[in-house]
């Protein structure tokens, strides 16, 4: 028979263990507002693209706090397609452009120089947009802009 304190631990293990969660697709988090509440990289899929992967990862780090859904800053939100698509159609040059060189839009908000952050080289800062625009509707976009470079 196994001791009492051991056999607790089995059971508290097992009610605690996490369920196996299904991978998250990009079907799973696009829609015309984007997904509720703010956005992490931890509710975005994981593309398969290793440029992708590398701008998901820029995202995570200098990009989501305004594109996770801070509406203080006037950012489109990562996933909201009726927000990103007028952006889609200029194109990921001009997108990576205004990215890379800093963009003020028509209501005045801001988007700053390498995202305010100066050590982002422009493959990286291209990656990230290309990430963005691949998780909130441009999907085909995006892989024919990296498909091309």
């Amino acid at each position: 028979m196994m001791p009492r304190a051991v056999m607790t631990w089995v059971v508290l293990a097992l009610v605690a263990a996490p369920a196996a969660q299904a991978e998250v697709t990009l079907g799973d988090v696009l829609s015309p507002t984007g997904l509720k509440g703010f956005v992490t990289v931890d509710r975005l899929p994981v593309p398969a693209d290793p440029v992708l992967q590398q701008g998901r990862t820029v995202w995570q780090g200098t990009c989501m706090g305004c594109h996770g859904g801070n509406k203080a800053t006037g950012a489109p939100k990562i996933t909201a397609t009726k927000k990103w698509q007028p952006r889609i159609e200029q194109g990921l040059p001009v997108l990576i452009d205004h990215a890379t060189n800093g963009f003020l839009g028509k209501t005045y908000a801001e988007m700053p120089a390498r995202g305010a952050n100066p050590n982002l080289s422009d493959a990286e800062v291209a990656a990230a947009v290309a990430f963005m625009v691949w998780a909130s509707g441009g999907e085909d976009a995006a892989l024919a802009f990296i498909r091309q470079k």
